[in-house]
């Protein structure tokens, strides 16, 4: 074999390591891709965790809020009968010479209250659902604890069962059929508290 021979053998070899090389790009290319999609979809859940997390820490603290700038409504804030039944006297106490101007005045401060109280749980309630519906374990686990939380309230409240009945405060029919077949199967007609349609207001 002369060298012209030989040299030509060398050069057949190039592009074969070329078209090797070329023919891994789109693999990994495909690759590079996948981590990508992968890094991007567990950022984008974390990112929708942490936004649940301050939505539901935001739901609670306008409820602390609400709480401050109506200390005659504490009774509506309170998650057991023992609670409720002290602070209704309490609120009693405090207004023992109130007349019929102020009741009135006060009793649509605290219907007022009580819807504001309603609209956080149906907050919570879709906020649990869309996690539900979304199947992130993680974010329905906080759903879910805060829902539990609602409605142990609203178990153990007399004013705010009676708020929501239909044969009471009627709050029941401003809200979606969702949250009112949800409310009855979670908050059941035999609560720990029986309604209480006088409150701290009523004669």
């Amino acid at each position: 074999m002369n060298a012209t021979e030989e040299r030509g053998e060398k050069g057949s070899a190039s592009p074969k390591k070329k078209f090797a090389v070329s023919s891994l790009l789109p693999v990994v290319a495909l690759s590079l891709s996948l981590i990508s999609f992968y890094v991007s979809a567990r950022t984008s859940k974390d990112v929708a965790r942490l936004d649940v997390i301050k939505t539901e820490y935001g739901l609670f603290h306008e409820l602390a809020q609400i709480q401050l700038q109506y200390p005659l409504n504490a009774h509506l804030f309170t998650v057991t009968n023992q609670t409720y039944d002290l602070s209704v006297a309490q609120i009693k106490s405090s207004l023992a010479d109130l007349k019929e101007q102020e009741r009135a005045r006060l009793l649509l401060q605290e219907r007022a209250v009580a819807h504001y109280f309603f609209t956080t749980y149906d907050e919570a309630y879709y906020l649990w659902k869309q996690a539900s519906e979304a199947g992130d374990g993680r974010r329905l686990e906080l759903a879910s604890d805060n829902l539990t939380y609602f409605n142990a309230a609203l178990c153990s409240n007399p004013r705010l069962l009676w708020y929501w009945d239909f044969k009471g405060g009627k709050l029941d029919r401003t809200f979606a059929e969702d949250l009112r077949s949800y409310y009855k199967e979670n908050v059941p007609e035999g609560c720990q508290a029986g309604k209480d349609a006088i409150g701290p207001f009523g004669h």
